[in-house]
């Protein structure tokens, strides 16, 4: 049967209606990110742009999402999943972009659509900074296809085994994986206290710092996009706690405006304000690095209260905190 004008775009309506990023699936892998990423630039041609930051140890993209003119007077910075057992933090910047891409005209926050709100800024997204250690989270070095690579991974499993770091049982012990696939734990690569950090010896499933400072591919991504841009702040999500760190030990007006956005933060998500001087977390941490070194406010977002890799039922309360984050902190920038 033909349909009518009228019938054919109530159709086509209610094909777009079925939202490209699912959740379903605990698993999110980069290779499900990159094909969601495909279908959102073909369901919304030249919204978005999908580029390249650098190339992993095993050979995959460090994608980063440009939502907005890249000539816009303020910058946004959101990355995601640095810790590989995080990658549900994935699946909640997919379904922000994907928010973002379908809902400017009909959602809105503080009295504004999000047209209005997200005229004059871009947001860099990067929603998967650490692609290889996700594939190890998911798949064991079994999804690793170097070589040399798989062989080192072993090696970190047998010499944290020794340490009594990890679970002996190999599976759960790759299942809760952080780092990247050489063994460096991304959050601990940055040169904000990196050189008094003491942490694992060498190559572990967390706390090597690397071998110097910004020494990963992964690291020096998110790093990029504050040379190349004037960024207005910078969010990372991790998990878990359902509070936010802010505070790394700045002064002055750096202090005033890193508390500013994490209050910014709170107020939306509902999340507490954490100090990290006062809860003495470890340094040469990324956020450490904006506030200390750059200038730039920066939080950590700890989304959820399970441990990692979080259960599927984690999610819905994680992205109904979080979905109007990009839209108040673009707010807290245009209008200060």
């Amino acid at each position: 049967m033909l349909l009518g004008v009228a019938g054919a775009v109530s159709a086509r309506a209610a094909e777009t209606v079925v939202p490209i990023v699912q959740v379903s699936n605990l698993k999110y892998s980069y290779d499900q990110m990159q094909q969601d990423l495909a279908a959102l630039q073909e369901r919304y041609p030249g919204q978005m742009v999908v580029d390249s930051l650098g190339t992993t140890a095993d050979g995959r993209d460090i994608t980063e999402v440009i939502l907005g003119d890249v000539d816009a007077e303020h910058h946004i910075l959101i990355q995601a999943t640095m810790h590989a057992r995080e990658y549900m933090n994935t699946v909640l910047a997919m379904n922000q972009i994907e928010d973002y891409l379908s809902g400017s005209e009909n959602r809105s926050y503080a009295d504004q659509t999000w047209k209005e709100i997200f005229e004059n800024v871009c947001l860099h997204v990067i929603p998967m900074v650490n692609p290889d250690g996700v594939t190890i989270s998911q798949d064991g070095v079994d999804g690793i296809s170097d070589d040399n690579l798989k062989s080192r991974l072993e090696e970190c499993y047998q010499t944290d085994l020794a340490n009594g770091k990890g679970s002996s049982d190999i599976t759960q012990y790759f299942r809760t994986w952080k780092a990247n696939a050489e063994g460096v734990d991304l959050n601990r690569n940055f040169d904000a206290g990196w050189d008094t950090y003491i942490g694992a010896s060498g190559p572990s499933t967390e706390c090597y710092k690397g071998t110097a400072p910004a020494s990963e591919p992964e690291s020096q991504a998110v790093l990029s996009v504050a040379q190349n841009y004037d960024l207005d702040c910078c969010i990372a999500y991790h998990s878990y706690g359902n509070l936010i760190y802010w505070n790394y030990g700045s002064q002055g007006t750096v202090l005033d405006a890193d508390q500013r956005l994490a209050q910014c933060v709170s107020d939306v998500t509902g999340y507490e304000m954490h100090s990290t001087v006062q809860d003495s977390t470890d340094a040469a941490g990324c956020s450490d690095y904006f506030v200390l070194n750059l200038g730039i406010p920066a939080v950590t977002i700890e989304n959820g209260g399970s441990e990692c890799p979080m259960p599927i039922e984690e999610y819905q309360p994680m992205y109904q905190r979080n979905q109007d984050l990009w839209a108040a902190v673009a707010c807290l920038y245009k209008n200060s």
